[in-house]
């Protein structure tokens, strides 16, 4: 049950890839929302690696690993892709445009942007929690700079992606102004980026932090 439905998502996404094209949506069965299929393969692939590759294999501690750094993995990207959106609106002059007399939408209150702040600050203690607990990140200076290498890459192709007005053109075709899809192979690469970024930092080999009543009897001998 812990993988059949990213399994499920991940076949559809598949599917729809080949029908819809790398800029296609797809939908999350049976929940009533589509979401861009490559964000699904991405956020799908990454957790049933992290699921499966864990060693000794435990269910629930390997899903609630795989699940939390998949959560955390969406909500940065929310987040930085929040703060360039929020630059572009400031900074462009697209409000002087004359509203439409029929929006094409109605913002909710609370947008992605504002859902990644409350994940992000709820959920980064709970996976510092659950890490000690667990010891699922690794220590290994070698991983920790190749996790910063490919965070600083997905910041480069954000800017990049700023730079060429990836954000202005999302901007006007959210509002209506524009009926071109601006999603581009740029925004693919930083979605797989931020996405599997964190698998560096895991350690593949997780020892059972319990204490048998052997080690127990050993360390009073030690401290006698």
């Amino acid at each position: 049950m812990m993988i059949l439905p990213p399994v499920a998502w991940l076949f559809n996404g598949i599917f729809s890839l080949s029908t819809n094209g790398l800029f296609g949506y797809t939908y999350l069965t049976p929940l009533p929302f589509k979401i861009h299929t490559f964000t699904l393969i991405p956020i799908t692939t990454f957790y049933l690696t992290t699921f499966i590759i864990i060693k000794p294999h435990s269910p629930i501690r390997n899903f609630l690993i795989a699940l939390s750094l998949t959560i955390i993995s969406i909500a940065v990207y929310e987040f930085v892709y929040g703060i360039f959106m929020i630059k572009t609106q400031v900074s462009s002059q697209h409000f002087l445009y004359p509203t439409p007399e029929h929006p094409p939408h109605r913002t909710p209150p609370f947008g992605p942007f504002e859902i990644s702040i409350i994940i992000l600050l709820t959920g980064t203690p709970l996976l510092f929690f659950l890490n000690r607990h667990y010891d699922f990140i690794t220590k290994d200076r070698n991983r920790i700079f190749l996790f910063l290498t490919c965070f600083l890459s997905f910041i480069a192709v954000m800017l990049i992606l700023d730079h060429t007005g990836f954000f202005t053109q999302v901007d006007l075709w959210l509002k209506g102004q524009s009926t071109k899809d601006p999603h581009n192979l740029l925004w693919i690469l930083s979605k797989i980026l931020c996405t599997w970024m964190f698998f560096p930092l895991l350690n593949f080999h997780i020892n059972p932090r319990t204490d048998t009543p052997t080690i127990q009897n050993n360390r009073r001998v030690k401290g006698l």
